[in-house]
C-alpha cells in the first residue's frame, strides 16, 4: 500500500460510454434516527474478527454510534452496518462526519459499493490515526492509498467526502481535496446497483491486514470500542 500526502493520478483515463437518464436526488441525514437505513442482523465476511449485529448500531441526538461487543455466535466479537436504503446511488459527492475508533485492529469505513463489481472507499483504523486510507475496488483489485492528515481521526469531528464522476475520483478532508484519480475505471451507475453503506468491523486474523489495521484485541481498562457518524450527505 502506497503512502503519501496528496496524489493526482493521470495514468490512464477510464472510458467515458454514452450516458443515461437516471439521476439521484440529493439527501442530508443527521443519523440520529435510522428510519432510513438498513441496520445489518448477521453474518460479516470471513476475513473478519466480528459479525454484524444490530444490537451494536446505537442512535441519539448526536448521530450514531458502532461499539465492538461479544454476542456474537459466529465470530471472537460483534460489529455493526448499515446501508441506505435507497439503491442505484449516481455520481455526484458523498460525505460524512466521523470520528475513528483509536483501538487497534477496527476500522471506521464509509463508502459506495455495487458487490462484486466496485467500490469506492473512505477507511480509517485505529493502528495510526493520523491517515486516512482512500480506495478503490475494480476488477477483484483494490488500489489504496493512504492520506497524511494533520489531526487525529480519534479525537474529533471531522468531514470525508468523495466526489464520483465518470472519468474521476476525488477524495477531499474538511473540504480540501487531497487525492484525485482518473487512473482506475469505475462501472457507470447505470450498468449496476451501487449502494451506500458505513461500518466499523474488526481484524483479528494475523495473516490478513494486520500491518494496514492491525490485530485486534478488547481493551481490558473497561472502554467500549466505538466509531461515531452524523451528517451523512449526496449531491449530484
Amino acid at each position: 500500500m502506497k503512502s503519501i500526502s496528496i496524489i493526482n493520478a493521470t495514468i490512464l483515463l477510464a472510458s467515458s460510454a454514452a450516458l443515461g437518464t437516471q439521476a439521484s436526488s440529493a439527501f442530508h441525514e443527521p443519523m440520529n434516527s435510522h428510519d432510513n437505513f438498513i441496520v445489518v442482523d448477521g453474518y460479516g465476511p470471513d476475513r473478519w474478527g466480528c459479525s454484524f449485529r444490530d444490537t451494536q448500531v446505537h442512535e441519539d441526538s448526536s448521530g450514531t454510534q458502532i461499539t465492538i461487543g461479544k454476542d456474537s455466535d459466529l465470530k471472537p466479537y460483534s460489529c455493526g452496518e448499515l446501508i441506505y436504503r435507497k439503491e442505484d446511488m449516481n455520481y455526484g459527492v458523498y460525505s460524512i462526519d466521523m470520528i475513528a475508533s483509536n483501538v487497534k485492529g477496527q476500522v471506521t469505513s464509509f463508502f459506495l459499493i455495487a458487490n462484486g463489481d466496485t467500490e469506492i472507499d473512505v477507511e480509517l483504523t485505529g493502528l495510526n490515526n493520523r491517515i486516512g486510507w482512500m480506495n478503490v475496488w475494480h476488477g477483484g483489485k483494490q488500489n489504496p492509498v493512504s492520506i497524511d492528515l494533520p489531526f487525529d481521526t480519534s479525537k474529533g469531528w471531522h468531514t470525508y467526502s468523495f466526489e464520483w464522476r465518470k472519468d474521476f475520483i476525488a477524495w477531499s478532508v474538511d473540504g480540501k481535496v487531497v487525492l484525485k484519480r482518473t487512473d482506475i475505471p469505475t462501472t457507470r451507475p447505470y450498468d449496476t446497483n451501487y449502494r451506500l453503506v458505513i461500518n466499523s468491523w474488526t481484524q483479528v486474523n494475523p495473516e490478513v491486514n494486520i500491518d494496514w489495521a492491525g490485530q485486534f484485541e478488547y481493551p481490558k481498562d473497561g472502554r467500549i470500542p466505538q466509531a461515531q457518524f452524523r451528517n451523512i450527505r449526496y449531491h449530484p
